[in-house]
């Protein structure tokens, strides 16, 4: 065995005992030792996960622990071509963030279907009261990135019965806004439209429009947001999710010329929440 193996082997028997304890504080022993089986498996995850696995060594032991440990509280798993999650290395700590495929699924073991559609600007919409109370898409001019956005429209369904608990909207402005202001890295510049997304599902849930009480979900969406506030550094090898891409900052697109919608309630003025 060579040294960079043996350090390799030091190192994820380090990180499964930290990630072990780090499950006890956060959920207790009971569902701790349930989840601590998966951790070996998130930690594999995350090494095929990273065009080079020493981006993800090269990383704290304890920001890697932390990571491994979200994703077996969660059963969420990095890597694929439809990740739940991305593992993204910033100023040598390994951040955790979720996608907007993770909090549905998250939503959807609480007992809730969430769907978020992102709405182009030749799109019809009426929006009451910040509710979509009618839709009508354009057909063939589906958004392709931020700056032919006009929103985002999060229905939420409760499973048990079938209802229709709302369908929301949150505009392009609030959601430009929100990633011109994280300094939005490489996931929102390789990924537009699914970090639009996951950004209305996070305001539903901060506004209490989805009743969702899931201690995986809080555990979640608390390190998601650790992981939007952290420092864009220099890029380095990351997740598939934005490779070979710049980590400037982004800059906010223009407002959109033409809207066809009919905001019977000055949606515009709704703002993002953690």
């Amino acid at each position: 065995m060579s040294s960079t193996q043996r350090t390799s082997v030091t190192l994820r028997g380090r990180v499964q005992r930290m990630a072990s304890a780090m499950l006890l504080d956060l959920v207790g022993e009971e569902r701790a030792t349930e989840a601590a089986a998966r951790v070996g498996m998130a930690f594999a995850a995350a090494h095929r996960a990273a065009r080079n696995p020493r981006d993800i060594e090269r990383c704290s032991p304890e920001s890697i622990a932390s990571a491994v440990a979200l994703s077996a509280l969660t059963g969420l798993m990095p890597g694929g071509a439809l990740p739940s999650v991305w593992l993204v290395p910033r100023s040598g700590e390994l951040q955790w963030m979720i996608s907007h495929r993770g909090l549905m699924t998250l939503c959807r073991r609480a007992g809730y279907q969430l769907s978020a559609v992102p709405v182009g600007q030749a799109d019809h919409i009426v929006v009451e009261y910040g509710e979509v109370t009618e839709h009508r898409a354009a057909v063939g001019e589906e958004p392709t990135g931020l700056d032919d956005l006009a929103g985002v429209i999060v229905s939420c369904r409760r499973l048990s019965d079938g209802a229709i608990l709302g369908r929301y909207w949150l505009p392009a402005s609030a959601i430009c806004k929100r990633a011109s202001a994280r300094g939005a890295g490489p996931v929102w510049r390789s990924w537009p439209l699914e970090m639009a997304s996951k950004t209305a599902i996070k305001w539903a849930c901060a506004r209490g429009f989805v009743p969702v009480e899931s201690i995986e979900l809080d555990h979640a969406l608390s390190a998601d947001t650790r992981a939007e506030m952290a420092p864009v550094a220099p890029p380095v090898e990351v997740p598939r999710a934005a490779l070979a891409l710049p980590s400037d900052v982004f800059a906010a697109p223009p407002e959109p010329e033409t809207v066809h919608a009919e905001i019977i309630d000055d949606a515009s003025t709704i703002e993002s929440t953690e």
